[in-house]
């Protein structure tokens, strides 16, 4: 079942599709059941990614997270020993191997989760990062000169979300995170994507440094293009920066991320965990 904003329906498909090509299943997408009750209007955003599954028929879907019928699934799949259970609901305080040794004789297998770890789909790394690259821009366009220098160049994405949003990151972190990013690459650029701009204006000192603050366009797509595109990353405590910074690979790249995101949402092995605290 895909739900959530962007990054959570990425971390959801990348799990989904990891565990389809370990146990050579077709995959197929709920593009609907995760949607009906979203509180912030969202919507399945993944058919504008090259991704290689196809739409889940209403009979194969979960249904109504609220409703009857998957109250019933869910119930049921609880009790049943794993080889014969066709209903997997994510636990966030238990290990991965709950789904990458998840091993069942049913033919149809559903999943409902976040699954907000790179540990489920690890090995196929290569895979997830080529399906899940946002829509090119226009050639010869603004966005995509843009997007040309930004991966030329010793870029920082730093990533602000506030609006609706708890809990939320201090200007300590990010303060942290930029000396960080200045002691450790030398001479970058930074570049402000997210929610609250005024905020990051009023409250974040990059001692000297050129930065660029990026007013949020309609189609949320086009900012994580360019975020994507940067080389290093100070990513907040979302799932939408998560996979910006996750998404290119760099062989000098650097990404920032918050020691405690006060989500189960885990930063890779490689990244610079920086002290934080949580606004509630």
């Amino acid at each position: 079942m895909i739900k959530g904003g962007l990054g959570n329906q990425l971390f959801a498909y990348a799990a989904a599709r990891a565990y389809a090509i370990r146990t050579s299943r077709d995959l197929l997408l709920d593009d609907t059941s995760g949607f009906k009750h979203d509180s912030y209007g969202r919507s399945y955003k993944l058919d504008r990614f090259p991704v290689a599954g196809a739409i889940a028929p209403a009979r194969w879907r979960v249904g109504d997270p609220k409703g009857p019928r998957h109250k019933v699934l869910r119930s049921i799949n609880k009790v049943l020993p794993n080889q014969l259970r066709s209903y997997l609901a994510e636990n966030p305080d238990a290990a991965e191997t709950q789904l990458t040794s998840f091993i069942t004789t049913r033919l149809v297998v559903r999943l409902n989760g976040y699954w907000q770890s790179e540990k489920y789909f690890a090995e196929r790394a290569s895979t997830i990062r080529a399906e899940l690259q946002p829509p090119p821009f226009a050639a010869g366009s603004p966005e995509a000169a843009l997007e040309a220098e930004l991966a030329a160049t010793p870029s920082v994405f730093l990533h602000i979300r506030r609006d609706r949003y708890s809990p939320r990151l201090g200007s300590g972190y990010y303060d942290s995170s930029i000396i960080s990013a200045l002691s450790t690459l030398g001479s970058c650029r930074f570049h402000v994507f997210g929610d609250d701009l005024d905020w990051a204006q009023q409250y974040l000192d990059f001692h000297g440094a050129p930065v660029r603050y990026h007013e949020a366009a309609a189609d949320e797509l086009h900012d994580f293009r360019l975020m994507a595109s940067c080389r290093h990353a100070i990513v907040a405590n979302s799932s939408f920066s998560w996979w910006a910074a996750y998404l290119r690979r760099h062989a000098d790249k650097r990404v920032f991320t918050p020691s405690d995101p006060g989500w189960p949402l885990k930063p890779a092995p490689e990244w610079t965990k920086v002290p934080n605290r949580l606004e509630y």
